[in-house]
């Protein structure tokens, strides 16, 4: 079975790009940094992310065939084995952060296009009730706030994501015209984001159903299961064979980001939607095609499939790595010693946060943010993922299929 390495290292690049979208706007020079534009659209990483979900996936339990292996029982424990481990860990882990802090739990994040994120309290029920929505991975269907751990948005869009690949996977596959199905889903995805845009819905309820409502994203996922499609029926060889093809799908794609980037920056307020959903997808389409075919050389491709296999635990735990060496600079910033600042904890704190945090130890952060997801990974969630599927499928005797690159 094509293992597709060249997917391995797109999925690797996207979480790191996320990790840098998510964490560079922390330090306030970064806005003098050159080409900083770049590094704005975090929705781009999020929606090729789920159109290589849905290709993946396709290639993993269809393959050449038109019959799910292993059935759906299978399927559904396979995929909840490796996607909750990373969640519940990483809400932990983010939960055990944010006690050290000053942030209270009952802080929630309220997002508008045309104003800055808000912080809101909640009160206790309400609050109770965000845990256990999070917890299971079924708050992103509530718009109004942001999650307990804002990552957990797009755990809880595969969800989704995963509970309709059954049904549809096979139907699209068999579709005769896929390139005609392409277009339907791209102007099905349009829809909302336009809608919303012209009726100038630019308030948190309204960003929170366009930009994370997994029904609106599934067009997304879907495309993914088509272009794999098209794949296997040898329709998107031509891009790798021709060299001319190549350099012309490159230059949409990386034209298409920069004007999008620029949008993003600095366009009006109705540009942003369309930028965030929808308007890059040919673009994300030819991205995901070309590394399909990209040829990784044999002695960086078990390498290339760690760190592939990584990225979503990269995507979960970034966020609170950050925070805690955000803090730490902070705290070593101010010129007083740990012991001090041990028994003189709400002062340290509260000089901390006069400090600006210095971009010298950025790209260190990086570094140990890959080293730590890597192990993360494969020291913790993937034993908990096999413990879980030795639990659920130890009835099984067929030999489970193989998994490369599985998202």
């Amino acid at each position: 079975m094509n293992k597709f390495v060249g997917l391995d290292v797109l999925r690797f690049a996207l979480a790191v790009y996320l990790m840098v979208f998510h964490s560079i706007h922390q330090y306030p020079q970064y806005v003098t940094l050159p080409f900083v534009e770049l590094v704005n659209l975090g929705g781009f990483a999020t929606s090729s992310f789920f159109i290589l979900s849905g290709f993946i996936l396709a290639h993993v339990y269809f393959g050449r065939t038109t019959e799910l292996r292993g059935g759906t029982r299978e399927f559904f424990v396979k995929r909840l084995s490796n996607l909750y481990p990373v969640h519940l860990v990483a809400l932990v882990l983010l939960l055990l952060v944010s006690a050290a802090g000053t942030r209270g739990y009952n802080h929630f994040a309220l997002m508008s296009l045309d104003d800055a994120e808000q912080l809101v309290t909640l009160g206790p029920t309400e609050t109770a009730i965000h845990f256990v929505m999070n917890l299971f991975l079924v708050q992103v269907w509530y718009p109004l706030y942001g999650s307990v751990n804002p990552a957990s948005w797009s755990l809880a869009t595969l969800l989704f994501f995963y509970l309709a690949f059954p049904f549809f996977a096979p139907r699209l596959l068999k579709a005769r015209n896929k390139y005609r199905l392409l277009l339907i889903l791209w102007v099905l995805y349009l829809i909302p984001p336009a809608l919303a845009t012209a009726m100038h819905w630019y308030g948190p309820a309204a960003v929170g159903i366009v930009t994370r409502n997994p029904l609106l994203r599934l067009p997304e996922f879907l495309v993914g299961i088509v272009v794999y499609g098209l794949f296997r029926e040898g329709h998107l060889n031509q891009i790798q064979r021709s060299g001319m093809k190549l350099a012309a799908a490159l230059f949409v794609f990386a034209s298409s980001f920069v004007a999008a980037a620029w949008l993003e920056s600095h366009g009006s307020i109705e540009t942003r939607y369309l930028v965030h959903n929808g308007a890059l997808m040919p673009a994300e389409v030819l991205l995901v095609a070309v590394f399909a075919g990209i040829s990784i050389p044999s002695r960086f491709a078990a390498l290339s499939t760690r760190l592939g296999n990584s990225a979503l635990s990269l995507f979960a735990i970034h966020g609170p790595i950050f925070l805690i060496m955000i803090k730490v600079l902070k705290l070593l910033s101010i010129g007083k010693s740990p012991l001090w600042c041990a028994s003189h904890f709400s002062e340290c704190v509260a000089a901390s946060k006069e400090v600006i945090p210095s971009m010298a130890t950025y790209p260190l952060y990086l570094i140990a943010t890959v080293i730590a997801a890597v192990y993360f990974q494969e020291r913790l969630v993937a034993p908990l993922r096999d413990w879980i599927r030795g639990r659920f499928l130890r009835a099984r005797t067929r030999a489970p299929a193989a998994e490369p690159g599985s998202v």
